[in-house]
């Protein structure tokens, strides 16, 4: 799953690279649930912003079950970054 969320965090980041300065996703898994913790930065302000995605246990027993779970977080997340870039602009205006 690690490669998937790397692929997932390199991709963004290339879409993005030129609105953000830094992004990390990172994967805990404790008692059987995955929590995704997401960090990201602007370059316009450099303000760290973070979420976090849960995944109960039982809900990720294959590997394609994960792939699916991780693209959903990276869509909540790319658009989390979509809304940070939007107030960006309008305050600038």
């Amino acid at each position: 799953m690690q490669g998937t969320i790397d692929r997932l965090s390199e991709e963004l980041s290339k879409r993005y690279f030129v609105y953000l300065e830094s992004l990390l996703v990172e994967l805990v898994a404790e008692g059987g649930a995955l929590e995704f913790q997401c960090g990201f930065a602007l370059r316009s302000d450099h303000k760290l912003r973070t979420c976090r995605y849960g995944v109960p246990a039982g809900e990720w027993a294959t590997d394609a079950e994960r792939d699916i779970i991780a693209a959903a977080v990276f869509e909540e997340l790319e658009h989390f970054i979509d809304e940070a870039i939007a107030e960006q602009l309008q305050d600038a205006n």
